[in-house]
């Protein structure tokens, strides 16, 4: 059962390091590009605006039509801080290297470690899974909660792997009796 507990977890620490590493340069890279489109967004945002005014002045289809298009301009304005992003890239290298240790303790006892491990990758994948936008389009890469989604799920595996395995072989007791 141990060998296969092991085997398991190796596998959970595969695919969280490698989606993990992905995923942190997609959420560095979105930070990047975010701090990129600021001034345009805010352009946008300033545009939108004086479509609202223009709207007041309009009256049946021709404003309903308009009121359409700008709530879906609003929508698709609606985009995440770069610091959102950098944050949320942070989480996910915490999960890459939590499966890492986890990986040592598949193989080595670590009876307090492994319960940190434990609670670490479950409290960073959530706050990654909360935190993450839902933002993809119809045709678009998947979106940064899905993403964290598929980091932590192996991540916490492993983790728990490494927690049911936590106290290793135990040593023969020797009765002293001298």
């Amino acid at each position: 059962m141990r060998i296969v507990l092991r085997i398991f977890g190796i596998i959970a620490v595969l695919v969280a390091v490698g989606m993990g590493a992905l995923t942190v340069n997609r959420n560095f890279e979105d930070a990047k590009d975010a701090k990129e489109m600021a001034t345009t967004i805010e352009q946008y945002q300033k545009d939108v605006a004086t479509m609202k005014e223009q709207v007041k002045a309009m009256s049946g289809d021709e404003a309903t039509a308009m009121n359409e298009e700008i709530a879906k301009a609003e929508k698709m304005l609606d985009i995440p801080s770069p610091g959102t992003f950098t944050f949320i890239g942070v989480l996910m290298a915490v999960l890459v290297i939590v499966s890492l240790i986890s990986a040592v303790f598949l193989f080595k006892a670590g009876h307090k470690i492994a319960v940190i491990l434990l609670g670490v990758a479950v409290i960073a994948g959530l706050a990654a899974i909360v935190i993450s936008p839902n933002i993809s389009t119809e045709y678009g890469p998947a979106s940064n909660r899905t993403l964290s989604i598929v980091v932590t799920i192996p991540a916490v595996i492993a983790a728990f792997f490494a927690f049911v395995m936590r106290n290793g072989k135990k040593p023969a007791q020797v009765n002293n009796m001298a």
